[in-house]
C-alpha cells in the first residue's frame, strides 16, 4: 500500500531525523504544529492541490537525444518537457559525455524554456557477463569551470571507447543481417514476403546517412539498433515485431499462417515458422556480436571518481528471472560506491519496483525514476511517464510525485 511504501521509505537510515534533547514538551508541540501548520497553509492555497497522480511527476531522470540513439534533439526534448509540465529534467545519454561549451547551450535552453536541466550518462556495462546499463547524475557544479575535470575527462575517453566498440559490433550486425535476409528462411521476415526481391544488402555508412536524414541520428558515431529498426521498416518492409521481440526473453518467435507473431510463453500451441528476432541481444549473442562494455564495479568508480552519482537502470531488462540472478549481486555493488537504483520506469511494472525498492532499502541504496525515453523510438517510453504503459498505475508512483523533484533538486545542488 502507499502507507506501507511512506513508512518503509521513512524508516531507511539516510532519512531519519536526528533525536533532540532539550525540552521535551516544547519540541513535541513544534513537531505537531509546524506540520499541521503547513499542511492546512497549502491545502487552502487555491488551484494547488498538490501531486495527486502519475500525472502530475514533476521530474524525468532518464532520457535520450539525437547525441546518442534518441530521434529528438536535445533541445526539442527540452522543449516537449517544458510544455507537458515538467519542472526538471535528465539527459542522459549512452556512452558520452558532452563538451562543457554544448552542455552550457543546453542549460541556458532549459533556463529559456523554464526547466532545470541536468546531465547523466547511460554507460553500456557487463554485469556478471551479461550487458546492461549504467545511469551516472553530475551535479551541476560538475559544469562550472572553463574545462572538465581530470577525472571527468577519464571517464569520457572509457564512454567513447565503449561507443568505438559500438561501430564494430554494427559492422558484425550488418553483415549477419545481409546474409541472413537475402537467404530462403529470410523470405518470411519480410511484409509482404515478396518485398525481399527488392533487397539491397545494407550498408553501415548508408544506414548512417539515411538516419541521418529520416531518423534524427546527429553522430554517426552513435548509430544503433534503434536506427537499423527504423531502416529495416521503413526501407526494407521487415515485419516490426520480428526485429526485437520483447527484451526480456530468448528472442524466438513462431510466425503464424495469418501473419501473427507469438514469443515466449505466447509461443505454446502455435503452428507456424519458428523464427528468431532479428537484432534481439539473444540472438546477437548466440553470434558473438557484441560489443565490449565496461566492467559495471569499474563504471561505478569512474562515475563516483567524477563526482556524480551511479544508479543500475531498469533492473527487469536483465531478463525475467533477473530478480533471482541479480538482486544477490547487488550488496557488491552497493560496497563497491553504488548509490541507487532506478526503481520507477517504462520498464518497470508494480510487482518488479516492489523487488527493487525492497533491495534497494536493504542495501541503503536510493532509488529514481525515469521514462527510458528515446523520442518516437519506443513507443512504450513517453517522455515523464516513469511506469509501464500496459500496466495499471500502481498507487506507490506517489511517492516519487510528492518527493522526485526534491531529490533531484539535491543530486543537481550537490557540491564537488
Amino acid at each position: 500500500s502507499t502507507q506501507q511504501l511512506a513508512k518503509m521509505h521513512s524508516e531507511w537510515p539516510r532519512r531519519q531525523a536526528p533525536k533532540k534533547s532539550s525540552n521535551r514538551v516544547t519540541g513535541t508541540i513544534l513537531v505537531i504544529a509546524i506540520p499541521v501548520l503547513v499542511w492546512v497553509m497549502i491545502s487552502l492555497r487555491p488551484g494547488d492541490p498538490g501531486p495527486q497522480s502519475l500525472a502530475d511527476v514533476k521530474v524525468d531522470m532518464h532520457c535520450h537525444t539525437t547525441e546518442s540513439d534518441g530521434d529528438r534533439t536535445a533541445e526539442e526534448q527540452i522543449k516537449l518537457a517544458s510544455k507537458i509540465g515538467l519542472d526538471a529534467l535528465w539527459i542522459t545519454d549512452h556512452d558520452m559525455i558532452r563538451d562543457l561549451s554544448r552542455t552550457k547551450e543546453l542549460q541556458a535552453a532549459g533556463r529559456k524554456a523554464g526547466i532545470a536541466v541536468s546531465f547523466g550518462v547511460e554507460i553500456t556495462v557487463d554485469w556478471a557477463k551479461k550487458e546492461h546499463h549504467l545511469l551516472g547524475y553530475f551535479p551541476d557544479s560538475v559544469w562550472d569551470g572553463d574545462e572538465l575535470t581530470t577525472n571527468m575527462k577519464e571517464l569520457q575517453v572509457a564512454c567513447a571507447k565503449v561507443k568505438s566498440s559500438r561501430e564494430n559490433r554494427n559492422n558484425q550486425m550488418v553483415a549477419y543481417l545481409n546474409e541472413l535476409l537475402s537467404s530462403a528462411k529470410g523470405r518470411s521476415y519480410f511484409d509482404p514476403e515478396e518485398a525481399q526481391d527488392r533487397f539491397k544488402p545494407l550498408d553501415v555508412s548508408e544506414v548512417a546517412q539515411w538516419a541521418q536524414t529520416n531518423a534524427n541520428l546527429m553522430e554517426p558515431t552513435s548509430l544503433g539498433r534503434p536506427h537499423f529498426r527504423a531502416y529495416l521498416i521503413q526501407e526494407l518492409s521487415i515485419r516490426e515485431e520480428l526485429i526485437f521481440g520483447p527484451r526480456a526473453g530468448d528472442g524466438i518467435a513462431t510466425l503464424t499462417a495469418d501473419g501473427s507473431v507469438y514469443f515466449d510463453e505466447d509461443r505454446e500451441g502455435k503452428q507456424g515458422v519458428e523464427l528468431e528476432a532479428l537484432m534481439h541481444s539473444a540472438t546477437l549473442g548466440k553470434r558473438n556480436i557484441a560489443f565490449k562494455p565496461l566492467p559495471i564495479l569499474d563504471a561505478i568508480h569512474l562515475i563516483n571518481e567524477a563526482g556524480g552519482r551511479a544508479v543500475v537502470a531498469h533492473p527487469p531488462t536483465l531478463g525475467s528471472t533477473w530478480a533471482e540472478k541479480f538482486v544477490p549481486l547487488i550488496p557488491d555493488l552497493a560496497k563497491g560506491g553504488l548509490w541507487g537504483i532506478e526503481a520507477f520506469s517504462s520498464e518497470i511494472d508494480e510487482e518488479n519496483h516492489n523487488i527493487i525498492t525492497k533491495a534497494a532499502q536493504e542495501n541503503g541504496l536510493e532509488i529514481t525514476a525515469g521514462s527510458d525515453n528515446h523520442g518516437t523510438l519506443k513507443i512504450y517510453a513517453k517522455l515523464g511517464d516513469v511506469h509501464r504503459a500496459d500496466t495499471e498505475v500502481y498507487s506507490e508512483l506517489e511517492y516519487w510525485a510528492l518527493n522526485g523533484l526534491r531529490e533531484s533538486q539535491n543530486l543537481r545542488d550537490r557540491e564537488l
